[in-house]
């Protein structure tokens, strides 16, 4: 007797097996890709973080650089006798004018104070510089301001050292560093629970200030 030849169906459990898991593959995928972007995340932010923080530190030191230049110009011009029978800032062309035109700034970003829409400044990079000065006969007297609008501002520039910065004769007799209303005359020295009390302010009022007399007494 011949075998009748019979055609055999297709092993559907076969066919099943060797079906892409896409499903699986594709969920795999997913989590990973929001893995991934939790991390980019992470580290963009630190970076955002990090760059914000030098930014500022460099905007301090551009400013802290300015003023040192400003002292040492003011001083330098001194010694030629200039200064002693004008009046120079407020009661003269005014801060932003007169900074510019005795040479003690190159160049002056003129604004106003934000407490007083009348007194001319020039924008620093971290503050607003103006200053008052007037003939004392043998010598010129007065002080120069720096405001801030905000507290860490104040405080990384007044925290710098200036009592050690300040020429021995421009403090003489009476010359003085302050930041609000906490001064230290020659030999002094703020402390820095001191200059972040009083940079506060800022916190409080919109405005607080940094000072430095030229042989002048509050």
């Amino acid at each position: 007797m011949k075998k009748k030849n019979v055609k055999r169906l297709p092993d559907q459990v076969s066919l099943c097996s060797t079906r892409p898991a896409m499903t699986n593959t594709l969920g795999r995928s997913i989590v990973e890709m929001l893995g991934v972007l939790a991390i980019v995340g992470v580290l963009s932010a630190g970076a955002m973080a990090g760059y914000s923080k030098a930014m500022f530190r460099h905007r301090v030191n551009q400013t802290i650089d300015i003023f040192s230049q400003v002292l040492q110009r003011f001083s330098e011009l001194e010694q030629k006798g200039w200064g002693k029978d004008i009046f120079i800032g407020r009661e003269g062309g005014g801060s932003s004018v007169d900074l510019v035109k005795y040479g003690l700034l190159d160049t002056c970003q003129e604004t106003t104070l934000p407490i007083d829409n009348t007194e001319t400044t020039c924008r620093l990079p971290i503050g607003y510089l103006w200053m008052d000065f007037s003939g004392g006969g043998s010598s010129v007297i007065g002080w120069f301001e720096i405001g801030f609008t905000d507290s860490k501002s104040c405080v990384a520039f007044a925290s710098a050292g200036w009592e050690n910065v300040m020429q021995p004769d421009l403090w003489e007799p009476t010359g003085f560093v302050m930041v609000g209303n906490k001064f230290a005359y020659h030999g002094q020295k703020l402390s820095m629970e001191d200059i972040v009390e009083q940079c506060k302010r800022c916190d409080n009022t919109g405005y607080c200030n940094f000072e430095i007399g030229i042989r002048s007494d509050l």
